[in-house]
């Protein structure tokens, strides 16, 4: 499926997208040469003369200077998109060349394709996106995308409209004109990465982005041919990563939308019967295990987490999400893939084990660990002694935070990327409500995963890890804090304490004499 390597990724950001700095680096943002698309002619608008102040004994060729250079600025602003610096000339023109481009294929024209992502990058502007509309281009875009075999023309097509969809008049077009949104998804059948990756960032930033009451997605995407067998599809034969870390965001994002913030929850079931079907699980297990592969030794649980970075942590978190809302709403489809998820949840609890990975605690961090919770109160009868294991370490960790927070819980680490922004672009280093909120939920996690569990099966376990007593006594003080009311609650602390002090007397019992 995939022409294109990993580094075609293209990241999400908050204002917009801008093209991959591998390919294209330099038209990240524009360069001297490119500064006829600016009205100004220079990079800050002045130059170092201009930033001076004129003094009372500026002499008449400066002040004549100054009266020109005055006046060029009034005459540019003319052709300035909006509060922007960037020329409508440009634009117009690049879209005119665009509309004769024909079957000529981008990479016989470098200076257009230059053009093309200076255009894409002026699309964090919402005063371009809005200008951009008037001149009707999503049905260009669409219409010379559709007849081109011309993959990264493409692809900075739909790099463009993923911009353009952070901006709420694009909403209205795609949501009053339904057939073009319709038209987009049509992609989903192309095999080249990197067009699929914009087309992946555009469906999760409209979807994320969109007013609950007025848009309503569901009645559009029914529409589109397949949709669930396609994005299965992808999901399960790529080996781009970031087409499938893309694909797993806009997997969640339609299930969060569709879910929860459409208004009609009549639709609800229809939603279900549309996407909850088996190859889209299978697609959500093949891609988890391409992303995050087991131990190549048989028998070890020893995954290496050098390169785990916070990116990935967010993806892990976006699997289990949707694994949670298809138990939830859908737990009948389960019965048969029992053993794929638990997998995927023991694969994240062998990261978060590591103390470099655990800590700080992030919002991350506590939102797998609620999925994980759900998740084990939905899945009932199954136990996996090494899950169980890193759980309760991991909440031993997070426990001696608590109590020592003035002493750090894990020594410093190296961060594992250079990509530690978070959603919002500011670094999320956890603190002690996240710390307290992670060791709640792993907590509870424990508490569904053990609940319907023989004690003898959980004794084992503990054997198995070395785990203490004084850990299952403080959890267990814990629950009955935060858990009163639940009706299992005591009935499972109990089997906890028993399972852990009878396997404490078998550890101490005297050796036997003829044993000495």
């Amino acid at each position: 499926m995939d022409n294109a390597s990993e580094g075609n990724d293209t990241q999400i950001v908050e204002q917009g997208d801008t093209p991959s700095e591998e390919k294209h680096a330099e038209v990240s943002k524009p360069s001297e040469e490119d500064q006829t698309k600016h009205l100004d002619g220079s990079s800050n608008g002045t130059n170092s003369k201009e930033k001076e102040p004129c003094s009372s004994k500026d002499s008449p060729d400066e002040e004549q200077d100054e009266a020109k250079l005055q006046e060029k600025l009034q005459s540019l602003k003319g052709d300035r998109i909006g509060e922007t610096m960037y020329s409508e000339r440009f634009v117009l023109s690049t879209i005119l060349k665009l509309s004769k481009q024909g079957d000529r294929l981008l990479e016989e024209d470098e200076e257009f394709e230059h053009d093309l992502c200076n255009l894409w990058d002026m699309t964090i502007e919402p005063d371009v996106v809005r200008f951009l509309l008037e001149q009707d281009v999503i049905e260009l875009f669409l219409a010379l995308s559709a007849g081109s075999q011309d993959f990264r023309l493409i692809e900075i097509l739909f790099g463009i409209i993923g911009n353009m969809c952070c901006v709420e008049e694009m909403h209205a077009l795609f949501h009053s004109q339904s057939a073009l949104l319709v038209t987009l998804c049509d992609f989903l059948s192309v095999t080249d990465a990197p067009v699929l990756v914009q087309l992946m960032r555009t469906l999760t930033t409209l979807f994320d982005r969109s007013d609950d009451e007025r848009y309503h997605w569901f009645a559009v995407m029914k529409q589109v041919d397949n949709l669930t067998e396609k994005i299965a599809l992808i999901l399960a034969t790529s080996t781009n990563r970031a087409l499938l870390e893309h694909t797993v965001e806009t997997v969640n994002a339609m299930i969060n939308r569709f879910t929860e913030a459409e208004v009609d929850y009549a639709q609800l079931n229809e939603f279900y019967r549309l996407f909850a079907k088996s190859c889209l699980l299978e697609g959500l297990f093949e891609a988890f295990r391409q992303l995050y592969p087991l131990p190549v030794r048989t028998g070890s649980d020893g995954f290496d987490e050098e390169t785990l970075t916070l990116k990935d942590v967010k993806t892990m978190r976006r699997f289990l999400e949707i694994h949670e809302h298809f138990i939830v709403n859908a737990n009948e489809l389960y019965e048969s893939y029992v053993s794929e998820v638990d997998q995927c949840v023991h694969r994240v609890l062998a990261s978060f084990v590591n103390p470099s990975v655990l800590f700080p605690v992030s919002k991350n961090t506590v939102c797998i660990f609620v999925s994980i919770s759900n998740i084990y109160s939905g899945l009932m009868y199954h136990f996996r002694a090494e899950s169980f294991v890193y759980m309760v370490q991991i909440y031993e960790q997070l426990a001696e935070a608590l109590q020592n927070p003035s002493t750090p819980a894990a020594p410093p680490a190296e961060p594992a990327s250079d990509a530690m922004e978070e959603d919002d672009g500011v670094v999320d280093d956890g603190g002690e409500f996240e710390v307290e909120t992670a060791c709640a939920e792993i907590r509870e996690a424990i508490f569904f995963l053990v609940g319907p569990i023989d004690e003898s099966i959980i004794r084992a376990a503990i054997r198995m890890g070395q785990l203490k007593q004084s850990t299952f006594e403080r959890m267990c003080r814990e629950l009955r804090e935060t858990m009163d009311g639940e009706p299992l609650l005591y009935q499972t602390c109990a089997k906890l304490m028993s399972a852990v002090r009878s396997d404490d007397q078998e550890t101490d019992q005297p050796m036997p004499q003829s044993a000495q």
